[in-house]
């Protein structure tokens, strides 16, 4: 089932990127709609897919010490890599607090001064299965395709939780639409001159 919505987020995300040259990761699957979006642009697009590499390499079941260990290998960058715009789409929505919050920080390493991050949590009690494919209609329109009918529990993270996730990043501005999703541009704090957000608190757990 596919629909469209508008996505302010993103279009704002787009309108501020450097051109010509700029440099994308997209941490959703390979996409020709979205490859002939960005294609006139004339930007660098990094398609990560990252979901699926980690059930490839089975590891979203990793327990927290491991799973750090292995981002590297599951998400690795190049050698003075760095990225102006980054696409979770609705990713961080499908891996727990704790390796969310690694891979917040190895993506943060790798932001531009004027980067950011662009993504979608849900703010519903549920959400599908499986995360959502996204392909970009227009600046500011997404159309999202759901791909699995069963339904889970969604995490439903507020605002101070979403920026305590990405430390060193703040939202200064989010959307909600009303297909329960709230669409968050995550910049550097420094950039806005605020201090960096405190870190989450997790649980410790056995390792």
């Amino acid at each position: 089932m596919r629909a469209d919505h508008p996505s302010p987020g993103l279009k704002s995300a787009i309108e501020h990127l450097p051109r010509p040259g700029a440099s994308i990761l997209d941490l959703g699957p390979a996409l020709a709609a979205n490859v002939a979006f960005f294609q006139p642009l004339g930007v660098r697009l990094r398609i990560a897919d990252f979901d699926r590499t980690v059930d490839e390499e089975e590891a979203r079941d990793a327990i927290p010490a491991l799973w750090e260990r292995r981002l590297p290998h599951l998400l690795p960058f190049h050698a003075g890599e760095r990225f102006d715009l980054v696409l979770a789409w609705d990713l961080p929505n499908y891996f727990s607090r704790e390796r969310w919050l690694a891979v917040a920080r190895r993506i943060t390493e790798r932001l531009t001064p004027g980067g950011a991050m662009h993504m979608l949590v849900r703010v519903g009690a549920e959400m599908p299965q499986h995360p959502c494919v996204y392909r970009i209609v227009e600046p500011g329109t997404l159309s999202e395709e759901i791909l699995s009918e069963s339904m889970m529990a969604a995490p439903r993270l507020p605002h101070a939780d979403v920026e305590k996730l990405h430390p060193g990043l703040v939202a200064p501005r989010s959307h909600l639409g009303k297909h329960g999703m709230q669409e968050y541009v995550l910049e550097h704090a420094a950039e806005h001159n605020l201090p960096p957000r405190p870190t989450a608190q997790l649980r410790k757990r056995g390792r």
